[in-house]
């Protein structure tokens, strides 16, 4: 390092060592660039993808969800006939945009009082009046589930159905409940 120092430019046979004692730094550096260059990759122009949300939370069905269940259980080797009850926590939640305000009394470094103010943004409709601006609708937690199926006599059908059930609804086994069904 000397020698970069001392010298304005550094020979040949030095700068090809220097190149060669440092290849792979030099290559980590050289490919950084170059994917910092590089255009982001999802999502249409013009779009955040961090910032995209499904459709709509109101779609949400939980009779539509059991069905769909019922369905792709009753593909799965060994389940048979079968009916799926699903239960959640809650309805679907909706959250609105809101500005808050503080002000306080008395210095910036020892205030004295604070007073706290919190407003749901509206949007002007015309014609129709004012409404709420929402920004996000939450699926209602899943709590339990109850299977029953032809299957269900087979330890290993039973597991199959856990874990089908569990992959698609985020349940524990332990919430998960497989029995079988009377033959009728």
């Amino acid at each position: 390092m000397r020698t970069i120092l001392n010298k304005k430019m550094l020979p040949p046979v030095k700068l090809m060592e220097l190149i060669s004692k440092y290849r792979f730094v030099l290559l980590m550096v050289a490919v950084g660039i170059l994917l910092m260059m590089l255009p982001s990759f999802g999502g249409e122009k013009g779009q955040d993808t961090r910032t995209a949300q499904p459709e709509s939370a109101a779609d949400f069905s939980l009779g539509q969800t059991q069905k769909e269940l019922e369905e792709i259980l009753s593909d799965i080797d060994g389940v048979g006939r079968v009916h799926v009850m699903l239960t959640v926590a809650s309805g679907t939640q909706r959250v609105y945009q809101s500005d808050r305000e503080i002000s306080y009394s008395g210095p910036a470094s020892t205030p004295e009082d604070y007073t706290s103010t919190t407003q749901t943004v509206l949007l002007d409709r015309s014609g129709s009046g004012d409404e709420a601006l929402q920004t996000q609708e939450i699926y209602p937690p899943y709590v339990g589930a109850l299977v029953v199926c032809d299957g269900a006599g087979d330890s290993g059908t039973v597991l199959k159905i856990k874990e089908a059930v569990s992959v698609l609804t985020g349940l524990g086994s332990d919430c998960i409940s497989v029995a079988r069904r009377t033959e009728s």
